[in-house]
């Protein structure tokens, strides 16, 4: 059976095809218009799946199958009390019962899940965490975010939180976070967490990895000295939780030369019991892995693990 991924973002949707092997047949990237409301993005996202299903029967040289999955990465989780979208940068979206739209508009039920899950699924299946057992997936990027997958079963917990490591508090005097906390994980690691502390102290712009690589200024020394410290602290707690066989870094900051090993060296200093020897790797999968993680749980082999 073939499976659509589409990957819902705030400026990009992605789609891609997967054919029951899990080979891409198709794939095409569009703006998101996310300035015309909810209704046009569902219908993009609709015109979407339609391109790319057209795109693979050409290839295939057969016609679009009458029974295909669909999976849906998208910022943010559905609210297991109200069934509605919360926490997404699309915030358009949020308190919008996208699930029922997105499965009107496609005439079938579509599998909605969190991006990052999407991405830590598809890392465990066919990417970095490939043949380890319990794979922490781990966004740094605009946000921070991870996803659990367990014997490439995805575990989202019935809060549909796990893997929020982004609003783990590490200071209650800290920076205010959008999430009514303060001092959180994502105010000092994520891209725009270090372009808005950078802002504070100098009162200028700047891109948060041209920030964590320069050695001459100050200003930005402080930073990286804080951010080796929110990230040590911070993923030190996640890992004491469940101790994961393998932390596949993803996110435009996983790009940034030295992270890996700068997550790693920080973990042996702060994890408990003086021990740490979990490979930290970085993403195989680049930005399409959400995509191919959403077209994994299309084909119905994403199920998260009931609790």
């Amino acid at each position: 059976m073939w499976s659509v991924g589409l990957d819902l973002g705030g400026t990009k949707t992605e789609a891609v095809v997967l054919s029951d092997s899990g080979q891409i047949l198709a794939r095409h990237r569009v703006a998101t218009p996310a300035e015309q409301g909810p209704a046009a993005i569902v219908q993009t996202l609709a015109d979407l799946k339609d391109l790319v299903l057209a795109q693979a029967a050409s290839v295939t040289g057969g016609q679009v199958p009458k029974a295909y999955g669909i999976g849906l990465a998208t910022p943010g989780s559905l609210d297991p009390r109200t069934g509605l979208l919360r926490n997404s940068n699309t915030t358009c979206l949020n308190g919008q019962d996208l699930q029922s739209m997105v499965n009107a508009a496609m005439g079938q039920s579509v599998r909605l899940e969190n991006d990052a899950n999407c991405f830590a699924l598809a890392e465990a299946r066919a990417g970095a965490g490939r043949g380890f057992g319990l794979v922490l997936g781990l966004i740094m990027g605009t946000g921070c975010g991870a996803g659990w997958v367990h014997n490439g079963q995805l575990h989202a917990g019935p809060n549909r939180v796990a893997g929020e490591w982004g609003h783990i508090s590490l200071d209650p005097t800290g920076p205010s976070c959008w999430c009514g906390q303060r001092g959180c994980v994502e105010t000092w690691l994520s891209g725009s967490g270090l372009r808005a502390r950078y802002l504070e102290l100098t009162g200028r712009s700047r891109d948060a990895r041209d920030i964590l690589m320069d050695q001459s200024e100050p200003e930005a020394r402080t930073l990286q000295e804080t951010f080796d410290w929110a990230l040590a602290q911070g993923l030190s707690r996640v890992i004491q939780v469940l101790d994961p066989d393998v932390v596949v870094l993803g996110g435009g900051l996983s790009n940034l030369s030295g992270l890996a090993d700068r997550c790693a060296r920080g973990l042996e200093q702060t994890v408990f019991g003086g021990c740490f020897q979990t490979p930290v790797v970085v993403n195989q999968l680049g930005d399409s892995a959400g995509v191919i993680g959403a077209a994994w749980l299309g084909l119905n082999q994403g199920e998260p693990q009931k609790d």
